[in-house]
């Protein structure tokens, strides 16, 4: 079985992006940051969702990668829901995440210590 961590990160062109997606438009892309390549996170499973690892893959991407822009697919009733951000945007949100989190487990250990 296919691990995916409730998420899958795969880099598209934008102009193949536009035409299999009609939900999302150029101007939107271009808001966003813009760029000839975009990355798609399809959020497959919110719960199961790694966050240190997406905030890992971010991090990676914003070096290495000429995306800009990040399209996000969730699932919805009436089909995925999308929503274009910039790649600095939601790294920022995965890194405060991942923050969030480590606090919260912090707290929870030294709670039952006190």
């Amino acid at each position: 079985m296919n691990r995916t961590f409730g998420y899958s990160l795969e880099r598209e062109i934008v102009d193949v992006l536009l035409d299999e997606n009609p939900q999302i438009s150029d101007d939107q892309i271009r808001d966003a940051g813009g760029g000839v390549v975009a990355l798609v996170l399809t959020v497959e499973n919110a719960k199961r969702m790694r966050v240190y690892r997406l905030a890992k893959e971010l991090r990676f991407h914003s070096r290495h990668s000429a995306a800009q822009v990040v399209a996000v697919s969730m699932p919805a009733a009436h089909g995925p829901a999308w929503e274009v951000v910039s790649l600095p945007y939601l790294q920022s949100l995965a890194d405060e995440a991942v923050t969030h989190k480590d606090q919260l487990r912090l707290e929870a250990a030294l709670r039952s210590r006190v």
